[in-house]
């Protein structure tokens, strides 16, 4: 079945040798993330025209749907065959690579609390009512969030580390 649908994509009526289907799914794998991160865009910005409309359309939510479904699908089956894992056969390339997942989790966090922020303190209240009105809370919800994540999203990738020594 799987051979069927692929044929039909590509437009052949025979099956494809094992290097032309590595090849198929290399192409089919690259243009499938590049159109999850161009669909999240669009989400994104079906999310500011909701908000400058005071509305919300039908395809903000779908667009969400879609796009948390395909992402969880694809960490689902990712982790079923353990492809996130990340090897260390020395000490030292273990702390070399915790090092960098440390440096990699404080940078997502920075994004995030720094998106965050400015989006929903002062992206979306200027859209709705053409007014900013920031306190120090929030701010600091938004650094404390930002840290958070960077926390777990560090715990996280941690766990993924395999000692091979």
């Amino acid at each position: 079945m799987k051979n069927q649908v692929l044929n039909r994509f590509i437009g052949v009526v025979d099956d494809r040798d094992e290097y032309q289907r590595y090849e198929i799914y290399k192409q089919l794998a690259y243009s499938g993330i590049l159109l999850w991160y161009l669909s999240m865009l669009l989400m994104f910005i079906n999310l500011i025209i909701d908000t400058i409309q005071n509305t919300l359309s039908f395809a903000t939510p779908s667009l969400f749907i879609i796009n948390m479904g395909y992402a969880i699908m694809a960490i689902v089956k990712i982790r079923k065959k353990d492809l996130d894992e990340i090897d260390c056969a020395s000490t030292e390339e273990y702390i070399e690579k915790k090092k960098a997942l440390k440096k990699a989790s404080s940078l997502a966090g920075f994004q995030f609390g720094l998106f965050m922020l400015i989006f929903i303190e002062f992206v979306s209240p200027y859209l709705v009512a053409g007014e900013i009105d920031v306190r120090w809370w929030n701010i600091l919800i938004w650094i404390f969030s930002g840290l958070f994540f960077g926390i777990i999203m560090y715990w996280f990738s941690k766990s993924k580390l395999q000692k091979h020594f």
